[in-house]
This record gives structure tokens, sequence and C-alpha cells, in this order.
């Protein structure tokens, strides 16, 4: 895409001096700056959290990166599987696991390295989880794919819980062309988040400047970049119905922290 928040990102860089071109952002050093910027985001935990209590059995949780939501669905105690088509990401988490503060009562997590619309498991969950509006990073083929392993792995009365950027409000439009953030991240680094938006194709685009202070005013930077799709929520509902799963009940996800285009997001729980 050749927008203008595309160029903004280039000036940010050419001003720092970084020549080389973003890398993606789970890529094994993305899925590390992922981590620490995703570490204490609170949004949609709550909502998730409550909605899973109702229901019984295994957990299912997909697109689990290194853990944000995996962490307290553990508390319930239910045997988790974690579904992630990056490596990094799950080593990342099986790492927290095996810790007694972030696995306290010592859940059994199996860990799955595949694509959260082409992996292959047994059915019987009670509750397939799929947050942080990842849907958006499917396209139509890959989301059905994803609906109809979601409709045979549940269980009887289990519930799918999915959270989705709603792409149908004011903040997907042609007058709102995403923006530009920079945030602390700890004493000695910060984080630039410039988005562009492409309405006509329906897309996203994510560049996160990552800045590193050394001793003596020196610095270092990395930058990673991730497309997301505008989905519209009637599509993503004729889709989800299209593969024999209902959607039961639509609540509105209190946003923790401000981010760059996710600023209006649902908790759908869906059943068989």
């Amino acid at each position: 895409m050749n927008t203008a928040k595309d160029k903004t990102a280039d000036a940010v860089l050419r001003i720092l001096g970084h020549v080389d071109p973003p890398e993606d952002l789970y890529s094994v050093s993305g899925s590390r700056l992922y981590d620490l910027v995703t570490a204490n985001d609170l949004t949609e935990l709550p909502e998730i959290l409550t909605a899973a209590r109702k229901t019984a059995g295994p957990i299912l949780e997909l697109a689990a990166g290194s853990g944000r939501i995996t962490r307290p669905l553990l508390t319930l105690g239910r045997p988790l599987t974690a579904v992630d088509s990056s490596r990094e990401m799950l080593a990342l988490l099986a790492s927290k696991v095996a810790t007694q503060a972030f696995n306290p009562r010592g859940v059994r997590v199996e860990m799955v390295e595949a694509d959260m619309s082409s992996f292959e498991l047994d059915g019987g969950y009670g509750c397939v989880v799929l947050g942080a509006s990842s849907i958006t990073l499917l396209d139509p083929p890959g989301r059905r794919a994803l609906f109809r392993r979601v409709h045979d792995c549940l269980a009887p009365e289990g519930r799918f819980l999915l959270t989705v950027l709603n792409a149908d409000s004011h903040h997907a439009s042609e007058e709102n062309d995403g923006g530009t953030t920079v945030s602390p991240l700890g004493t000695d680094s910060f984080l630039i988040t410039t988005e562009s938006r492409d309405p006509a194709n329906g897309a996203r685009h994510v560049t996160m400047i990552h800045v590193n202070f050394g001793e003596g005013g020196t610095y270092r930077s990395s930058a990673y970049t991730s497309d997301i799709a505008f989905v519209s929520n009637s599509l993503i509902e004729e889709e989800i119905t299209a593969e024999g799963l209902t959607i039961l009940e639509r609540r509105p996800v209190r946003i923790a922290t401000k981010t760059p285009g996710l600023n209006d997001i649902e908790l759908w729980v869906c059943g068989a």
C-alpha cells in the first residue's frame, strides 16, 4: 500500500537511521516484542473469563500467542490446548506454563503448532476461545475453515468465544486513517506504532517501531509490520451461520489499553 500513514512510518524510520526493512510481527524477534507489548493488557480478559466460567470441560485456545489470555483461563483449573502457528510464541508460552506464578494450579497444557484455520484435533471441548480480534488475520476461506473446525470441536453444550473488531463502525471509515502513538516500554525504551488504512481493500497496515536506549545517548531500533483485515461483522455472522454455529450473545468489551484501530470490540458467545 502507498498511503500517507505508510509514509509516516517510513519517515520515522529514516529519522532513526533504521535501514533494514521491517520484519513480520510474528517472526522470532517480533514475537518477543509482541509478548512485551501485550503482557499487561487486560482488554477482553474479564469478559472472556466470565463467559468461560459458564462452560464445562476442556478448553481450546486458538492463536494463543505467548499466553496473555491463557493465563486467566488457567485459573479455571481445566485442561487446556493452546494452538498457534508460531513456534517462538509457543516456546514463550511453554516457559511460562512451567512456572507456578503463571500456572499456580498446575493445569495440563497441550501445545499444538498449527494454523488456527487448519488444526486437526478431536472434539469434546467445552469452550473454544479466539481472542485479540485474531479473526481479522484470516482471509474469507480461512475464516470459513476455522468456523467449520470449531463447530466440529465443540461439545454438545460447548461455547465458542470470539472477539471481533467492529469494522462496521466509524473507526473503519475512510475519514479515520489510523494514527500514530508513542508509548513507553519500561525505563529505557519506547514503542512507536503507526497505522494506515485501506478501506477500499478492507485492510489495516500496522508498523511497530521499538527503540532501546543505551549508554551515552545511543539507541537501537527494530521494526515490525502486520496486515489486518477490515471484516464486516455482518459478513462474519454469515460465515459463522453457514458453518453451523449460532451467535447466542454479544457483549461489549472494555478497552484496557488504547491501541490504534482497536477501540470498538465485542465478545460473541456462539454455540453449535
